[in-house]
């Protein structure tokens, strides 16, 4: 069992320091040089999603992760607590959101909080998404999210409940020099698939663990 908790460590020690390579080099193209800025809403789209009714059951347990804002974990997300129906979308305010779109948490005490999808998934209403394209890759997206998060923090008002709205998530700077930011992503996408790879490893992992320790704790199985 230590052999698993000892590989979960270094996958995320491993993940840990490609992200502060992939920071690195951000900062020093788009936060360091002052580069021309555009707002996020005038070259990338975004979308919220949708809570479908607790009273149908059957809009719950389908093929659709349905991530809530408390999930949103500064990485890839590809396993959910709960997921919706094709029915729940097609009755609700959800809706698909494609592979590698970038999440902003919008309200509460995660407002600020960020993560990517790993593959097709929905959200509730309390996220932003924000859709890559061929322009804005979702590396780059995934930087500003994670760059921008003390902004949209100081940004977020409410006095029972803190909360931000997609208009501030659509006035954020973002960097209109789209060569610059194409090399960005030929230069990490190789990282984000390695922290993507030991983060699913990661959940596999510790899905195993679990598994296998009441048994070894019941006897059933011996190491």
């Amino acid at each position: 069992m230590s052999a698993i908790d000892d590989k979960i460590d270094l996958n995320r020690r491993i993940n840990a320091n490609l992200e502060q390579q992939a920071q690195a080099l951000y900062k020093s193209w788009f936060v360091d040089n002052n580069t021309n800025k555009i707002r996020l809403e005038e070259v990338v789209k975004t979308t919220s999603g949708g809570t479908p009714s607790r009273s149908h059951t059957e809009y719950y347990g389908g093929n659709y992760g349905w991530i809530k804002s408390k999930e949103l974990n500064g990485s890839f997300i590809s396993k959910t607590e709960e997921s919706i129906t094709d029915l729940a979308i097609l009755k609700s305010s959800a809706k698909i959101l494609p592979e590698m779109s970038v999440l902003i948490a919008m309200y509460g005490a995660t407002v600020g909080q960020y993560a990517i999808t790993s593959k097709p998934m929905t959200c509730n209403q309390a996220i932003c998404a924000l859709l890559p394209n061929e322009n804005y890759p979702y590396t780059y997206l995934f930087m500003v999210a994670k760059n921008k998060k003390e902004e949209l923090i100081n940004n977020a008002v409410g006095s029972a409940q803190q909360n931000i709205s997609q208009v501030i998530i659509k006035d954020l700077l973002i960097s209109n020099d789209i060569a610059k930011i194409k090399e960005f992503h030929n230069k990490v996408a190789p990282i984000f698939g390695i922290i993507r790879k030991n983060t699913e490893e990661n959940i596999n992992l510790s899905t195993l663990r679990d598994t296998l320790l009441p048994k070894l704790m019941s006897g059933e199985i011996t190491v």
